[in-house]
Parts: C-alpha cells; sequence; structure tokens
C-alpha cells in the first residue's frame, strides 16, 4: 500500500483488526471520555458495535535512491508468545507480502527498530534448521543506543521474562551476527532520512523523519498508538514505559507537527495509516487523503 509523504513509502500489513477496548489500551479512554471524541465514531479506527480499537500491524518502507529501509518488523512467525494468542506462534505470509511490495529480503539494506516491543521485532529473524537468523542478510539492523542497553540490563534478570522474551529470539541473535549498528538520537542514514528522540514510550524510543525538500513525514511507531490519542495527546497507553514522559513527548510533537502539512504515519494506525494533524475549534485533529 503506497502511502503519502517523501521518497517513497509503502505500507506491509502483518494483521489488521479490532484489538482491545479503548481502555485497555488507553486507561484514560473510560467509557464516558472516549466517548467524547470525534474519533469514536470513525469506523475506519473503531469497532463501535464491539467497542475495540482497530489496530494495524505493520510494517513501513522508505525507498530512496540509495537504501530501501525497513521499519519496525511486527511480530514474526513461530514466535512463543502465549500470553498473546494472535501472537502466539504465527504462521503468515509476511515474507510473501515483502516481496510482493517489490522487497524481497534480500533487497533490505536497514532495518529500524524504533523501540524493542514484541510486536516491532519479531521479523528481525526467522528461525532456520531450529536457530533463529537475522531475516535480512544484506541489512543494517538499526538500534538506539538507550534502548539497548535498557532491554540489556532487564535481561540479566531471567525471572522478569521481559517483553515476551522477545529479546532472545529476535534481538539477540541480530547483535550475534554482527548486523547491528547501535545508535544515538542523532544518527542520520542519508541525507532528509534521520533519527529524532521520542522517549517515554520506551526508554530509546526513535522516530524516523522523512525531508526531501518538498515534503516530509514523521515515521513514529508507537508514539502515538491510535488516531485518538491526536485529540488526547495527554492519554498515553497502558504499555508506555513512563506515561509521563510518553504524555509530554506526544503532546510536544503533536503541538509542533499540527497544521505543517507534514504526514504522521505510527506503526498501529489501520488504513489510510497516514495522517496530517490539524487544529481545530476542540484543539487538535487529523486528516487523511481518503
Amino acid at each position: 500500500m503506497k502511502l503519502p509523504g517523501p521518497f517513497e513509502i509503502s505500507a506491509v500489513v502483518e494483521s489488521v483488526g479490532p484489538f482491545r477496548a479503548p481502555d485497555f489500551i488507553l486507561p484514560d479512554a473510560t467509557p464516558e471520555a472516549f466517548a467524547q471524541t470525534k474519533t469514536s465514531k470513525d469506523v475506519r479506527f473503531v469497532d463501535i458495535a464491539g467497542n475495540r480499537l482497530i489496530m494495524s500491524f505493520h510494517s513501513l518502507i522508505v525507498r530512496t535512491k540509495r537504501n530501501v529501509i525497513l521499519v519496525d518488523t511486527c511480530v514474526g512467525n513461530d514466535k512463543h508468545r502465549p500470553m498473546l494468542p494472535e501472537w502466539h506462534m504465527r504462521n503468515g505470509p509476511y515474507l510473501e507480502e515483502l516481496a510482493k511490495a517489490g522487497c524481497p529480503a534480500e533487497s533490505i539494506t536497514h532495518v529500524l527498530c524504533t523501540h524493542l516491543h514484541a510486536d516491532h521485532v519479531g521479523w528481525n529473524t526467522r528461525l532456520i534448521n531450529g536457530r533463529w537468523v537475522p531475516t535480512f542478510p544484506n541489512a543494517k539492523y538499526i538500534m538506539h543506543r538507550t534502548e539497548v542497553e535498557h532491554w540489556q540490563e532487564i535481561q540479566k534478570d531471567p525471572e522478569k521474562a521481559p517483553n515476551h522474551r522477545s529479546w532472545i529470539d529476535s534481538v539477540q541473535p541480530v547483535l550475534d551476527a554482527k548486523q547491528a549498528v547501535i545508535v544515538d538520537s542523532d544518527y542520520e542514514i542519508e541525507p532528509g532520512v534521520r533519527l529524532m528522540p521520542a522517549p517515554g514510550h520506551s526508554p530509546g524510543n526513535i522516530v524516523l523523519v522523512l525531508d526531501d525538500g518538498k515534503d516530509k513525514a514523521y515515521l513514529v511507531g508507537d508514539t502515538i498508538h491510535h488516531p485518538v490519542q491526536i485529540e488526547r495527546p495527554q492519554w498515553s497507553s497502558r504499555f508506555c514505559w513512563d506515561a509521563d514522559m510518553s504524555r509530554t513527548t506526544r503532546t510536544k510533537f503533536v503541538e509542533t507537527v499540527a497544521d505543517t502539512g507534514a504526514w504522521v504515519i505510527p506503526a498501529h494506525f489501520a488504513a489510510p495509516n497516514a495522517v496530517q494533524i490539524i487544529t481545530d475549534k476542540d484543539g487538535f485533529h487529523f486528516k487523511t487523503l481518503k
């Protein structure tokens, strides 16, 4: 699915559909509070009858003249995630869909992990002959230094079993293969393709900023989980490492990007996936091409 913005941006969807109740994902989105938002009535993003937020789990592909950059790698196949049946031992056609989009695994030059939660690193690796190996053999896997150090520290206590144990099967094998590039917040992949810090959802959460001199886009990962958070940027998800920091980061981002015409493309917005933030009499909202 081709998306608006600079260079060439497209989405490859691993799964999409009604996921959880609003106040499960966003504790502040009580039935009364959620009903007061415009987004609560938008059937593209809310299963109104089932009272569930519609969520997409997808990767974003950025093609420039120099590189093919894959942003976030979803849940993955064959991953042991018994706490979440939708993620447990999946067997989906993600790689085939990538190839259909013109990006076979061998063509990917960079894999960017906006953060290291389990649903953003799953396809970092695949299971071959009983071993987890990097899925993209020619890619540099870009990971933020703060994020890597945070999860490395947590791994020292195996009893915590953090992050569905995704470090073991989806991150450590990339480090072992020497394909990881550990970077700081000001890293630039190439001119017009750079990182921007967005801490809160996780310690080293980052945004990929695209700017070709004509258009601008922000690939924000989980900085914004659902479109309702544009209306209510103060609503942090229950999965945020630091809800207050996440709230501050998101609010500043929404205020900065509003009315600039830049495209905002998160990791979990259902189609049309990309929005522009606008101000209205009630604060902030969004518009799409469709």
